[in-house]
């Protein structure tokens, strides 16, 4: 039960707020980590575009 709440807590931190923390970045756009584990920022376009999951190892 810890561990689910210590990840809820990492997952809100990066990709939820709109605010650049920590390593949680990419090329200047903050780093959002999908449900299945996926790494993506929100394009200008909208669009989601996916990264090496290792640009997120530190929003986990």
């Amino acid at each position: 039960m810890i561990i689910l709440f210590a990840i809820g807590i990492a997952a809100i931190s990066c990709g939820g707020g709109g605010s650049d923390s920590g390593g949680c970045s990419y090329n200047g756009k903050t780093l959002h980590v999908g449900e299945k584990g996926g790494c993506y920022y929100v394009s200008s376009s909208g669009n989601k575009e996916y990264v090496d999951k290792k640009y997120c190892r530190t929003c986990y």
